[in-house]
């Protein structure tokens, strides 16, 4: 992805260190209640400490699940911003969003993933993105737990951090090519028949060589790193796929709605290595919105 004229190259590194640093201490905040409920173990990934114990789980208007630590989390998030980027926006799934005066906004989602948090399954993340004229600058997907990290930033490439202390590696999508031999990831049928879309899902699976349920924000760790082939979700926020813009741009893949739309304010979304990308369009143009 080439860097934008009107953005400069410092200003999207500033924004996308701190995306790091903020995406890493709020992902410490959920450590804390991992594995609390149920007397589920506890996680790894090298919290804070400190042991904030049991968590309470509430359900929101949508139907999805909210807990403690998602709301700490994201209150973290936005005394970070605040601190740092007091004229930038913010956009967060829990409480809503706030102005911007610079013209930078950050979108974020605390716990991508809440029913595998509340489950005590290690594949929740951290979602941190910054956008700027409505587009996606920086973004950050990492995962507490795993300790595993995905970045990028707008004509800086996409990096991986495959585990706590490791350094940082190039990021790239697969080169597979035909959906036969690739496999595509989903969250949840349960969203597909909330959307009236299950022969959408039917169809994915008829196609696809594989396809497994590693979810939410992981499966797209997995297909920036070349793991996977395909991610595809029927119903989206843009909290759920903001990182992701620059982060398969700037590792070979593309992602866009199923109608083929770019951008991260579309109710589907389907992200890929790119080179299945066209087949995947076209096996859900029925199904668009």
């Amino acid at each position: 992805m080439s860097q934008t004229p009107g953005v400069s190259t410092t200003e999207i590194g500033v924004r996308l260190e701190a995306a790091l640093a903020f995406a890493r201490e709020a992902g410490a905040v959920t450590l804390r209640y991992f594995g609390a409920r149920g007397g589920v173990g506890g996680g790894g990934g090298g919290g804070d400490g400190g042991g904030a114990g049991a968590f309470e789980v509430s359900t929101k208007r949508d139907g999805s699940e909210v807990t403690t630590a998602d709301r700490e989390a994201e209150q973290r998030l936005r005394g970070l911003i605040e601190r740092a980027f007091p004229d930038d926006g913010v956009l967060g799934e829990e409480f809503g969003e706030r102005a911007s005066a610079s013209g930078w906004r950050w979108v974020l989602d605390p716990i991508d993933g809440t029913a595998s948090f509340v489950h005590g399954v290690p594949l929740y993340g951290t979602l941190v993105a910054c956008e700027f004229g409505g587009q996606t600058r920086a973004g950050v997907i990492h995962m507490p737990v795993l300790g595993e990290t995905v970045y990028a930033g707008e004509g800086g490439g996409a990096w991986h951090i495959g585990r706590e202390g490791a350094s940082a590696v190039r990021a790239r999508v697969s080169g597979i090519s035909g959906t036969a031999e690739a496999m595509m990831c989903t969250t949840s049928y349960g969203y597909y028949r909330q959307a009236g879309l299950e022969p959408a899902l039917t169809a994915l699976f008829e196609r696809f060589g594989k396809s497994r349920g590693w979810s939410d924000c992981y499966a797209h760790v997995l297909c920036a790193t070349g793991r996977i082939e395909a991610v595809v979700e029927p119903v989206l926020h843009p909290w759920d796929i903001a990182p992701m813009q620059v982060i398969y741009a700037e590792a070979g893949g593309r992602t866009t709605d199923w109608a083929g739309r770019p951008g991260s304010y579309h109710p589907t979304g389907v992200s890929t290595n790119g080179l299945v990308h066209g087949e995947v369009l076209e096996l859900l143009a029925p199904f668009a919105r």
